[in-house]
């Protein structure tokens, strides 16, 4: 195999990889055969491995790039040199275009499309091109290759399309168990044989013909849409079939590859037909609803099936208008459960066998064809959690730490030393504590150590100062304030006005 030899020469390395890595280079006839930071690492690989084009950075300690390039172009005059600039300068340019460099390109805005419309043609001068199209059936996987680099050479398919109108016909299999490959692909075929079609393969599990037509037979195109569309629905076979029509020119193909990826959301999120065919250009999509994951998690963390309902009502604001694609929408769900209930497991023993049923849900939710059944495996899961809280759980804990403080008033006990009594995390009582009693929990406390306080208050024969230490507290002085500012009285005249 013959190569197109190339050399990139610039002083940062993170800069000469970016480059190196842009491409796959090999599939487009070229072979990255070295690199150098300088003008004398440069010249010297010249000499040992004879490269046909330079990529070459204009900044460079010494000898910047426009100098090398005159001393290059005066000793291989044969050579051919790109310059990368990370600036635009007219002067620059103007200086580089004198001795003789083939193209002058920023490297802030440098694409893989911009560089091989640039190294394609200059590879015709030295070798004979790879991707020149011999054989029908490569075309497909070129195109292929192509679409999904995300970079359309023009190049490769000059003189293979004789015409300048396109239609996109795609088609996604709703279930691989009930539907063979080959019947819908010949089927395709079939419907129009009558026109240069061209076979892609599967990308992102939609399967791609490019048809390649005169203008004047798009009417006819969309007969012959019509009857396939009638066909598969009387079949009722589970297929959604795509078409993107008025592609003009080659280099609108990946532009309308990109909406018919996009168009095959269309089921995902309701479409009740089984085709859609839209004009390229005409797909309007609204921006993504994002999801909150933050504001889900500090939910989560004091009631598990609020923040459940939360996630079911932004499925439920879904549309194709506002929606991101089926597997973040999927993954969205997905996480969300794992994380509720790895949060569920570590104060409770009772959800050890979610484990097993969690992963039959991811596989449902990964399986799912459209929205409606990532809904209903969601609300299959928020039941199963529901049922295993419980619609007392909360009440009951709410009575343990309630009876737990009613036997305990008169010792220095914490929030801390509850969690650890009840087995549950310290963060989840303190903000289940702050949620679902409305005060904290010193307030809580004190306020029961003062109403145990007032039941002992109304026998004279116990002394005030053994009261303070019989509810908890190791100071009388600090007892009578907490009483006064709970009761707005001080001890001593709550018992003058409530003696037996």
């Amino acid at each position: 195999m013959e190569w197109c030899k190339i050399i990139v020469v610039d002083d940062e390395y993170l800069l000469r990889q970016g480059v190196m890595h842009m491409l796959d280079w090999e599939k487009y006839g070229f072979s990255m055969v070295g690199e150098a930071t300088n003008a004398t690492q440069t010249l010297e690989l010249i000499e040992e491995v004879h490269p046909h084009i330079i990529l070459c950075d204009i900044v460079m300690p010494n000898i910047d790039g426009i100098e090398l390039s005159k001393i290059i172009k005066k000793r291989y005059p044969d050579i051919e040199i790109i310059i990368l600039s990370g600036y635009d300068n007219f002067d620059y340019v103007k200086t580089a275009f004198k001795y003789g460099v083939a193209d002058y390109v920023l490297k802030p805005t440098l694409t893989a499309e911009q560089l091989l419309d640039i190294l394609l043609p200059l590879q015709k001068k030295f070798v004979t091109p790879m991707q020149s199209i011999e054989r029908y059936d490569d075309i497909g996987k070129q195109m292929l290759r192509m679409l999904e680099d995300q970079v359309m050479d023009e190049h490769l398919l000059e003189g293979y399309f004789i015409h300048d109108d396109f239609t996109l016909i795609g088609y996604e299999l709703l279930n691989d168990q009930f539907v063979d490959h080959h019947l819908v692909e010949e089927k395709i075929q079939h419907v129009f044989k009558d026109y240069h079609i061209v076979d892609v393969g599967q990308s992102e599990e939609i399967h791609l013909f490019i048809i390649h037509h005169d203008y004047k037979e798009r009417i006819k195109i969309n007969h012959k849409w019509e009857a396939l569309t009638h066909y598969f629905e009387a079949k009722i076979l589970s297929v959604f079939l795509m078409k993107i029509d008025r592609v003009k020119g080659v280099e609108n193909l990946l532009r309308g590859y990109n909406e018919l990826k996009h168009l095959s959301q269309y089921f995902f999120y309701g479409c009740e037909k089984q085709h859609m065919s839209i004009s390229l250009g005409s797909l309007k999509r609204t921006q993504p609803l994002q999801f909150d994951i933050q504001g889900f998690m500090k939910k989560a963390a004091t009631d598990p099936i609020s923040a459940l309902d939360s996630l079911g009502e932004y499925l439920n604001d879904l549309t194709y208008h506002n929606g991101l694609k089926s597997s973040e929408v999927k993954a969205i769900v997905q996480n969300s459960i794992y994380n509720i209930l790895n949060s569920l497991l570590a104060k409770d023993d009772r959800f050890k066998d979610m484990n097993t049923k969690k992963i039959m849900f991811f596989n449902k939710i990964s399986i799912a064809h459209t929205l409606k059944e990532v809904i209903i495996s969601y609300h299959e899961i928020y039941d199963e959690i529901k049922s295993l809280i419980g619609t007392d759980t909360s009440s009951k804990m709410m009575k343990k730490i309630v009876e737990y403080i009613g036997i305990n008033y008169n010792e220095q006990i914490s929030l801390q030393e509850i969690a650890k009594e009840l087995h549950i995390s310290y963060s989840y009582l303190s903000a289940y504590f702050n949620q679902h009693f409305n005060e904290s929990f010193n307030d809580y406390l004190n306020g029961v150590r003062i109403e145990k306080a007032k039941e002992f208050l109304v026998d004279p024969a116990v002394q005030i100062s053994y009261i303070s230490e019989m509810v908890g507290y190791s100071s009388p002085g600090y007892f009578t304030k907490v009483f006064k500012k709970l009761t707005a009285v001080t001890p001593s005249t709550y018992r003058r006005k409530n003696m037996k």
